[in-house]
Parts: C-alpha cells; structure tokens; sequence
C-alpha cells in the first residue's frame, strides 16, 4: 500500500511538472512585441476606425486579418471560413412630413424638420386626423390615448415650474414614450418646451436620431405608434394662435392636474418614408477543440469587439487603440498560447472577436441567438474590453464620479454574475499568482454594458475584463501611443491561467445545474 501511494505520489509530481512547463511554455507566446504589430495594424489611421459604411471597409479588413491570423496559428473555424455572418438593417431617417389644416382645408402649419424617435415604422401615412392634448402625459387613462394622435409636453410640471427649458432628458422622455406606446395611440407627437426660443432642444433631438441607426436582420418589424418630436409653433397652430400652447400648460401646473382636450376643428396628417436598406457584417469563430472525449463538448469562450467608431464629421479617424483594439489583441495572442500547447484543455476553447458592438452590441448578440457551439455547453464568457491603458494622472479622472475609473498598473476590473461562482474565485486566484489586484465592485447595470451581456441573460457564467474609462474613450486620442502592452499582456496572461483552469475542471457543467 505504502509502494502504491509512492507511485502515485510520483506520477501528480511529474504531470504537475509537465502540466506547469506546458503553461509556462505557453505564457511565453503571450509577446508584447506581436500585440505592438497587431495593434498598430487594427487602429491605423488606414482602417478608418472600423465602422461600417467608411470609404474604406476597415471592419472587413479587419475581420479577414483575424480569420488569417487564427487559421496560422492552427485554430479550427468555428463556421464557415472563420466567419459568422451577421446581416442588419440600416435605418435612415429619410423623409417625413407633418401638417396641420383647418376645416376648410388651409394649411395652417407645416414642416419637414420633426424629428422621428422610433426606427422600426417603416412607411407610414395618416390623413386629416383629429388630434388630443395629454399636457404632460402624468396620470393619463388609456381611453385618452388608444387610437388616437397624441400631443404631448416635454418634461413634467415640476421641470416646467423650474423653467428648464433647453435640455432634453432622453432617459425620463424614454420612459414616457415607452408607457405612452403601452395604450397604442396611432401617433405620438412630443412637443418641445415652449420657451426654447432657439429650439436648442429641437436641434438636440435631431443630433442624436437623424442620423443611421441599425438593427438586426432578422428583428421582426414592430407595429408601433411612431414617435415624432416637433417645436411648439405645431401646437400653436393645432391651437389657434402663437402662445395658445405655453397659456395651456401654465394652466396645467396651475391647476396640479390634467385636462386632455380634443381639437375638433383642425386636422393632423403625417407621411413618414425611411430608407431602409440591408448591409451585413461578421463575427470570426476559432476554437481549439478539446483532448477529453467528453469534456471537449463544453466550451470556454473568450470574446472582444473588434468595432470601433469610424470617422468623425470632421474627417479624424477615431482608431479605437484601447477601445477595444486592446481586447482583440489580448485575445489573439491568448488563442496563439492555447495553440501551442502539446497537450490541449480537457474542454474545447474558443475565440470570438465580434462586430457592430458601439452600435447595439449585434455581433454578441447574434451570435448568443445562433450560437456556433451551445450556450447549455457553454461553461464560461470572458469578455475583454478595453484592457489597455494605465492611470496616467488627473487627465484621466475626467469623468470624476464614475465608478470605473482608469486602473493602475496593477488594478483590473472583474465583473462576474453568480450563474456559477466558483469562476469568480478562480479568477481571484490567477490574479493573485499575478500581483493583479481585482476590483469586484462595478454596479450591476455594467452586466448590461458590453458583449458579456448576450451571454449573461442566456445564463452563461460571465467574467468581464476591464482596465477602466479614461479621457480618450470614444474621442480621437484614443492611440497606440497610449496604449500600456505591459498592461495587456497581464491581462492576456490572466486569461490564459484562468481559461486553463477552467478548461481542465471536472463537472462544471454539473454544478452549474
């Protein structure tokens, strides 16, 4: 008994020893000289910043330039030629008109500079339509709204008391819509505050949706109200006269309540025509299948959006070094170590760099809606975005209040769910082997803020790597001359320890049940 305690004893030595030589053998493929030349490539001023629609298709270019780099390092396409077709529906604003008549047919006011909040409407007409003001939308009843075409006031009663006139609040109006649509009206018409003389609020709105806006190919097209937001000389004609509508709503935060009230004598009419066409973008999948004959069908998947913003009105390519050209490095030269090993994980381990995240986060979502290898098999997403940049002093604390500030040298943002939390302890554990300090503290709604999310609500367990926002995010010194390779590298090596780790675990799946 002794003897064979001996033998066993001696054989956990040499395949540890052999296990730790290969890991570290591995570790040493993780090259800061090769993340310099990946980046520098991905966030050159030649790529355009990685958007679609640029003059020059940097997000193709930068989708085929990973597709190579994963079949040279000897990962298995996950589909087709590495790639993961993902089609969208580009929506643009196009042409719309709103007009109000009297009972003899006059025009009493029109315009084409209404903006259109909702993207999904597709062609829209109605034609001499009657009209209900709701004030300010508070304590409405559905019979004030079904079916009917709807004004309603920015803001609330207090926000008109305190005379905040040139700001729209997109998340308050949002909620309000979102209730509004509930009772399906035929159309909803917001009307800016009357004091806005300059209709800086008007030009606001119209900053942030008459441009393009997306959505996935295959999302069903929504029968909703539209939703149009115009300046207040349109409720004065519904009205009768300039000022009729500011006189209404003094009326109602006088009177702490609400009056709807039908305008029988004039008529609404709308034509909306948006241009919608169909433009498609990729996802590249590589894995390395796993050496367990079971276990090789449950998957660790690492994952970063290699998008970025484009190129700016006046013509400055914002390259997206750190954002997150960091994160698709990092996970390049992670998927180069898995590869190198002789001895591959028990699991299979793959690498998904997904588009057309700063625009809805469609890549990571398509891919979680039609996933290459199953969400159920799916035991870990670790998700790196922004992994590149180190505090370099106040300039960095530009956003003073927010919870995610840039690290230091040491310092990682880690952000798990609890669908399994022993991942959250092995990451705890490879980061001290790593001097890294993990900051576990980021609120929940960061769930929601990368690519990690499409894997967290279809209950995949999530880790979230991050070094923090600084002063470049989303703006055009956002360099590789900025950029920290050291920084990245730990990170790179973290995952590594931590994919490892979890690639070789017995019964995950198990205890996840």
């Amino acid at each position: 008994m002794f003897l064979q305690k001996t033998l066993y004893a001696c054989l956990f030595i040499i395949l540890y020893s052999f296990s730790a030589a290969g890991q570290e053998k591995a570790l040493s493929k993780i090259d800061i000289r090769d993340l310099k030349e990946h980046l520098k490539f991905i966030a050159s001023d030649d790529l355009q910043g990685r958007k679609l629609g640029t003059p020059v298709d940097g997000l193709e270019i930068t989708a085929n330039y990973l597709a190579e780099y994963a079949k040279g390092i000897g990962l298995k396409p996950g589909s087709q030629d590495y790639f993961q077709e993902v089609a969208m529906s580009k929506f643009l604003p196009g042409e719309f008109e709103v007009q109000v008549k009297d009972k003899k047919g006059k025009v009493r006011f029109e315009s084409d500079e209404s903006v259109l909040l909702n993207s999904n409407t597709g062609m829209f007409t109605c034609t001499n339509e009657n009209v209900v003001l709701i004030g300010f939308g508070q304590e409405i009843l559905e019979s004030d709204v079904k079916g009917k075409v709807v004004v309603v006031a920015q803001g609330n009663r207090e926000t008109f008391k305190k005379g905040v006139a040139n700001r729209w609040d997109f998340q308050k109006e949002g909620i309000k819509m979102a209730q509004l649509l509930k009772m399906e009206p035929k159309v909803i018409l917001f009307i800016s505050d009357p004091r806005d003389k300059d209709n800086k609020v008007l030009k606001q709105v119209q900053e942030r949706f008459n441009r393009e806006r997306y959505s996935l190919k295959e999302d069903k097209a929504t029968n909703e109200a539209p939703v149009l937001v115009c300046n207040p000389d349109f409720a004065d004609a519904l009205m009768g006269s300039r000022g009729d509508y500011n006189k209404y709503l003094l009326e109602e935060v006088e009177k702490n309540t609400i009056t709807p009230v039908e305008i029988a004598d004039k008529k609404f009419s709308c034509e909306l025509r948006p241009h919608i066409e169909t433009v498609s973008s990729k996802n590249v999948v590589g894995f390395i299948e796993g050496s367990d004959p079971e276990l090789k069908n449950e998957y660790v998947v690492f994952l970063a959006h290699y998008d970025h913003l484009g190129i700016g009105k006046d013509g400055d390519v914002y390259n997206g070094a750190d954002d997150n050209g960091s994160g698709t490095v990092a996970i390049m030269e992670v998927a180069e170590a898995f590869a190198s090993l002789e001895v591959k994980p028990k699991r299979s381990i793959v690498f998904l760099w997904v588009t057309c995240e700063e625009i809805g986060h469609f890549g990571s979502r398509y891919y979680c809606d039609h996933p290459v290898f199953p969400l159920e098999n799916t035991v870990a997403a670790i998700n790196l975005d922004m992994v590149g940049r180190v505090y370099d002093g106040p300039r960095d604390d530009v956003w003073k209040d927010s919870p995610k500030k840039v690290k230091d040298f040491d310092g990682l943002y880690t952000l798990s769910n609890d669908v399994w939390p022993e991942l959250a302890k092995i990451n705890d554990k490879k980061c001290r082997e790593l001097n890294l300090v993990p900051d576990t503290s980021l609120p929940p709604m960061f769930l929601r803020a990368s690519d990690h999310y499409h894997f967290h609500r279809n209950g995949v367990p999530i880790l979230n790597y991050a070094t923090g926002y600084h002063a470049d995010y989303h703006k055009v010194g956002d360099e590789v001359g900025k950029i920290n390779f050291k920084k990245i590298k730990r990170v790179a090596e973290l995952c590594f320890l931590v994919g490892y780790e979890v690639g070789n675990l017995e019964n995950i799946y198990t205890e996840r049940k």
